[in-house]
This record gives C-alpha cells, sequence and structure tokens, in this order.
C-alpha cells in the first residue's frame, strides 16, 4: 500500500549550489564551478525554498518515479550516501554536478545545480533542482567560503531570468513503505496526457523512470485491450463477447491483472493472441502481472452498450447479455438482437 509523505514537513538541513555551464558534447575546455562547502541558509530563505518545493510537487502535473536498474547514472548510489552521512554531502553534490555536465549535449541549457538535505516526515531525503537561467544571469562566488550565495538563486527565481524548471524529491522507499523512490515535477512535461514521461533530465540524468501507477496502469490495460478488440476482431458478435469477456476480467475477485492471462483464457484462437502481444509490445506494455485499481475506469465496465446502425442501442449492466440477451448474424450483413425478460417499465 502507497503511504504519502507530508510535504508540509520538509526541513531544510543543509543546501548546496553548483553551476553547470552550456557545452558542446565532448567539450571539456569549459567546466561546471563547484561550491567546495554548504550555503548559508537563513530562516527566510529555508521557507521560500520550502514554499517553491511544495507547490511545484503538490500540482497535479508531478508524479512519481523509480530508479531504472539498468541505468548508469551514479544519482542512485548518490542520494543513498546523501541521506545516510551528512559530511559527504558536499562530495556527493558534486559527484552528481560532473555527472550532469559530462551527459550534457550541445542544446542543453546552462543552469544552476540546487541539491538539499532534508527531513521528511521523520526520514532524511534529498531533492534535486536544476534552473535554466539565462547566459546573462550569473552566480557570484564567495571567494571567501567557496560557495555561492543562494540569496541569488532565490532572487533569480522571482525574475525572468529562470525559474524551477525541474525538481526531484528522492527518498529512501524503506523508511516509507513505499514501492516507488520519489516525485518530480518536469515543467516540460505534461503528465495529464501520459504520452511520454520520459526526458532527459530523468532518465540520462536521474537513472529514472515514471512509476507504474496501478490506476493508470490499469486504465491503460483496458483502453489498449478495447482498441485491439474493436480494430482487430471484424466479426462484430465475437468482439462483443471479447469486450463483455474484458468487462468480466476486470471485475474479477483478484488483485493483479495480466494480459497473458487474459489473452489465454479468453481470445479463442492463436493468432489472435500471437496479434494482441504483438500490439500490446509496439505499445511498450509489458506481457505481466501488475496490480488492479479500477479507480480510473470503474464506471466504463459496470455497464455494456451494443448500439446498432437503425438507432437502437441496448444496454446492461455486468452479468445481463450474456443470460439474457442473443446476438446472432443474418445472412445479409445485418445483425438481430433477441432478449428474453419481462419489460420492466417504458419511458
Amino acid at each position: 500500500m502507497i503511504i504519502k509523505y507530508d510535504l508540509t514537513t520538509l526541513d531544510i538541513q543543509q543546501a548546496i549550489v553548483h553551476d553547470i555551464p552550456k557545452h558542446r558534447k565532448d567539450d571539456f575546455t569549459i567546466s561546471p564551478t563547484f561550491s567546495e562547502q554548504t550555503s548559508e541558509l537563513t530562516l527566510s530563505l529555508g521557507k521560500f525554498f520550502k514554499e517553491s518545493i511544495i507547490k511545484a510537487l503538490a500540482r497535479d502535473r508531478s508524479f512519481k518515479i523509480c530508479y531504472n536498474e539498468k541505468s548508469d547514472s551514479p544519482v542512485n548510489k548518490c542520494i543513498k550516501t546523501i541521506i545516510n552521512d551528512n559530511e559527504k554531502f558536499v562530495h556527493e553534490s558534486k559527484v552528481i554536478g560532473q555527472h550532469l555536465f559530462n551527459i550534457q549535449k550541445g542544446y542543453n541549457a546552462s543552469g544552476i545545480l540546487f541539491i538539499l538535505q532534508c527531513i521528511l516526515s521523520g526520514h532524511k531525503v534529498c531533492i534535486i533542482m536544476k534552473l535554466e537561467r539565462d547566459d546573462g544571469a550569473r552566480l557570484t562566488m564567495n571567494e571567501a567560503t567557496k560557495s555561492f550565495d543562494i540569496s541569488e538563486v532565490r532572487d533569480l527565481m522571482l525574475t525572468s531570468k529562470t525559474k524551477v524548471f525541474k525538481i526531484a524529491l528522492l527518498v529512501d522507499r524503506d523508511n516509507y513503505g513505499i514501492d516507488f523512490d520519489g516525485d518530480i515535477m518536469d515543467y516540460q512535461i505534461n503528465s495529464k496526457e501520459r504520452k511520454d514521461l520520459s526526458s532527459f533530465f530523468i532518465n540520462d540524468f536521474l537513472g529514472c523512470r515514471p512509476y507504474s501507477d496501478p490506476k493508470v496502469t490499469t486504465q491503460a490495460f483496458y483502453n489498449l485491450t478495447t482498441t485491439f478488440i474493436k480494430s482487430t476482431i471484424l466479426d462484430k458478435i465475437k468482439q462483443a463477447k471479447y469486450l463483455q469477456d474484458l468487462n468480466s476480467y476486470l471485475q474479477m475477485n483478484k488483485q493483479t491483472l495480466n494480459p497473458k492471462e487474459f489473452s489465454d483464457d479468453y481470445f479463442t484462437t492463436p493468432f489472435e493472441q500471437d496479434e494482441y502481444k504483438e500490439f500490446m509490445k509496439t505499445k511498450n506494455f509489458e506481457f505481466k502481472s501488475f496490480p488492479k485499481d479500477l479507480s480510473l475506469i470503474k464506471s466504463k465496465i459496470e455497464k455494456f452498450m451494443v448500439s446498432f446502425k437503425n438507432g437502437i442501442t441496448i444496454l446492461g449492466s455486468k452479468g445481463t447479455f450474456d443470460d439474457n440477451v442473443k446476438l446472432e448474424e443474418l445472412g445479409n450483413g445485418d445483425h438481430q438482437a433477441t432478449i428474453v425478460s419481462q419489460i420492466k417499465n417504458v419511458k
């Protein structure tokens, strides 16, 4: 079960700023400017950044992420060290900054990398903010402390010179009893459309992937399977049966769903099963079990409707078609529906 941490409990403990310049790929005549120690964090600055973080991550466009086991990004390892060892915060933040610089290409904008070690709901977490800035916007290195003044970061955020471009909250999932590794807000991504939640910042830099939210995955399974049945199964009688089967399968008393299980149990020919598997593969939907959550499709699967070209529509609830409606294909291409039941009322 997902436990949601409380963002209002966020308490910033340490903060550091690094300047990551724009450069062409493999051009290392330019280099990042790293702070050698943490920046001073006043109460007013802490309040400003806390409010900015909460405002960003509380938006409905933010979404959850998980580390990608196949990624060679060092961020996962660095975050674990930062969470567990206060003394290595500066060093690990520089490793993260160097990694960002190394993988940037010519079209990646110069920016400010702002890394925070925080306490959230009683546990240490790390927040990474990347702010894209105008070329004319500069940070001033304090030569005495060898660190950037984070009040300048705030000032830039309050002007048109820059904005919170990307922000990631990364946690130790075991501390919260969750099965994801954090939240992200990337202002370049419209997560409401859910078409493509990948980006340079998420995949290449953080080494993460979007978390498979059960309700979103269940909705995708339903929509994709429905699309396959309607576009591939030309026999209307068979099509209606398969759509009823899909509704029944989704409403079975079980906690997980599996497209292979549905295919094996309901598609009647090996050809249909192979076509379905290939279709789901082209849509990047894995043929394996996933947690079921009907929240987004509940209203769709509780009813089943068959519409005819003559304007007649038959609407029924779960299970009524199998027992009470008989569909037949006539020789002229028409279909006949026979309903055996008492008339309840006429409106």
